[in-house]
């Protein structure tokens, strides 16, 4: 994941149309001509600690007949564990996956949306809980004109942990792109104090990453989701992870505050 090959050509996002909410004020200069190097800075700090990890990839044999066809998924993870995840997508570039991942609209998240692109993932503005709407409408224009495959963390942006919000199986039934339930884990590591214990490996350490099948949801649309799709989807993403952390020889349930290493 990491090295210095060239980053693929990622096709551009269409504008919001004119009746969109405008941007917040523009950042101050030092900002905009600081942030895009502090970025590069941070990528490239990134690509080296990637390239450190030993990872082993497990089940992508799931995701085969999609990238043989060429078409695009919705991969979730949990956000304790999204820092490969990115990782990841990175990796299915070289299988034609293009990536994407949803951003804060903030300054605050501009930075983000800055390093993403470094990265050559394409950023998505906007959250669940200020924009959602814009959100979903942006993120499924992305699934169908630019062929984009949104990294979503259902349990995002504040929580609770490893609760499955519904807004990656609407985007799902309005895409028509199946659910693709990521993890993984790591033999040495630590869980920051952050609300969602963000999971971050020591480098060098052991990573296995767990592909699970993809769901396909029938595109009936409601006004909520029914309480047994929203578990049904939970529950696989917690599957993977708890397969994620036997590959390396435990057993702590998903979401647990267990030591990791």
């Amino acid at each position: 994941m990491g090295g210095s090959q060239t980053e693929p050509e990622r096709p551009p996002l269409p504008d919001r149309e004119r009746g969109a909410p405008r941007a917040q004020k523009p950042m101050p200069r030092w900002r905009t001509e600081l942030f895009p190097r502090f970025a590069w800075v941070l990528a490239q700090a990134l690509r080296l600690y990637w390239a450190s990890l030993r990872i082993r990839v497990h089940g992508e044999e799931h995701l085969d007949p999609l990238l043989q066809r060429g078409e695009r998924f919705i991969p979730c993870i949990w956000h304790q564990r999204q820092i490969m995840g990115v990782a990841y997508l990175r990796r299915l570039q070289a299988r034609g996956v293009v990536p994407g991942a949803l951003v804060s609209p903030s300054k605050d998240g501009e930075l983000g949306a800055r390093l993403l692109d470094k990265l050559g993932v394409t950023a998505i503005r906007g959250s669940g809980r200020r924009s959602g709407a814009l959100a979903m409408r942006d993120m499924y224009v992305a699934i169908k004109e630019a062929n984009l495959s949104p990294l979503i963390a259902p349990d995002g942006s504040k929580g609770p942990p490893h609760e499955f919000k519904p807004g990656a199986i609407m985007l799902a039934r309005l895409s028509g792109s199946p659910v693709v339930p990521i993890s993984f884990a790591c033999s040495w590591g630590i869980k920051l104090k952050t609300w969602d214990r963000l999971l971050v490996p020591f480098p060098f350490s052991r990573i296995a990453i767990e592909v699970g099948e993809p769901i396909e949801l029938e595109p009936i649309m409601a006004m909520t989701e029914s309480p047994e799709t929203v578990e049904r989807m939970g529950a696989a993403l917690d599957a993977v992870e708890a397969a994620a952390e036997r590959r390396l020889g435990r057993g702590a349930a998903p979401g647990s505050d267990a030591p990791v290493g």
